[in-house]
């Protein structure tokens, strides 16, 4: 089974999105949409970034 992204409401106004591990833990959290359709939106960009993002290192111990 694959992650899941859901949507939920923000204090009824806003909007946002939770991306849920396979198991239900959360793994990630958005920002508030001011509508359901940016908050979708935010879900492809999402999915777009995950899928070509880089790995950037700030560690500062060599572990």
């Amino acid at each position: 089974m694959t992650g899941t992204f859901e949507l939920y409401n923000v204090d009824r106004i806003f909007y946002g999105f939770r991306l849920k591990a396979a198991d239900g833990s959360v793994v990630a959290v958005s920002a508030r949409y001011p509508d359901k359709e940016s908050a979708v939106q935010g879900i492809r960009t999402a999915r777009e970034c995950a899928a070509t993002g880089l790995i950037s290192d700030c560690c500062t111990s060599g572990t």
